[in-house]
């Protein structure tokens, strides 16, 4: 019995523990982008203080950090429901993004 790659791939252990949660999103919509925030459309809410990277399309994808201020449902015209998000651009996110022609 053979157990390919068993004891032989490098392995990698963190010196000191780290605290996280890792949630993978799925797509929003953007409604407004300023320099000082962005307005979202989500499936899913988002936690106040939460802290992520949003990625702007476009002509090579910009990616900027973001924390959440508030987060509130809203009924689309389909009767869905959905949140509205705002989101505070951290000032380096902010700088990369007006770098990327994204932010007036």
């Amino acid at each position: 019995m053979s157990l390919l790659g068993r004891r032989r791939h490098s392995r990698f252990v963190l010196a000191q523990p780290v605290e996280g949660n890792l949630r993978v999103r799925e797509d929003v919509v953007i409604e407004a982008l300023t320099e000082q925030e962005v307005i979202v459309v989500s499936s899913d809410p988002f936690r106040p203080q939460e802290r992520f990277a949003l990625e702007i399309p476009g002509a090579g994808p910009h990616r900027i950090s973001v924390s959440v201020m508030e987060c509130r449902p809203m009924v689309t015209d389909d009767g869905t429901i959905r949140h509205r998000c705002r989101l505070s651009i951290e000032r380096h996110g902010a700088d990369a993004a007006r770098a990327g022609g994204y932010i007036p």
